[in-house]
């Protein structure tokens, strides 16, 4: 599936995630733009995955930057994450340069690796999710420890 876009960003369907091939300079009105349309997408969706594909992007400020990181914390509000794909070195250079809030930030260097790392974010939640006993059996196995600690110090 692939959204007609108004901000010139494409927005596909993919392995339960959203993918934005980003191939356009990035300003204040292609960001907005593409921030309305993926939210949009994701809710009619409910994709729980993004994948910002930046290797068309040669330059990024750090106001566009910003920009991203808003549109994925607004996505990580719907229960979505996000990760990046394919920054090339200049681009990583100068967000470092900018001292651009990298933080938190998943990022690989292709977009297969992006649709692995999703696959291992789904079974990191998946196990979480259905699995009850395990939080029951880490405490259990704290407690074990605890236990043991001043028979140790004896």
């Amino acid at each position: 599936m692939s959204s007609n876009s108004r901000s010139g960003i494409p927005l596909q369907l993919s392995q339960e995630c959203v993918v934005a091939s980003i191939q356009v300079d990035l300003d204040e009105d292609v960001l907005q733009g593409f921030r309305q349309e993926l939210l949009e997408l994701l809710q009619r969706s409910g994709a729980r995955g993004i994948i910002l594909d930046l290797s068309g992007v040669s330059i990024i400020d750090a106001e566009d930057f910003r920009a991203l990181r808003d549109t994925m914390d607004m996505a990580r509000l719907m229960g979505a994450v996000t990760v990046m794909s394919g920054l090339q070195a200049g681009v990583v250079s100068a967000l470092i340069d900018l001292e651009a809030d990298t933080r938190g930030v998943e990022a690989t260097l292709t977009l297969d690796d992006a649709y692995a790392r999703m696959a291992a974010i789904r079974m990191e939640r998946v196990g979480l999710d259905e699995d009850p006993s395990t939080e029951s059996e880490l405490e259990e196995s704290l407690s074990d420890v605890e236990a043991l600690e001043p028979e140790e110090a004896e």
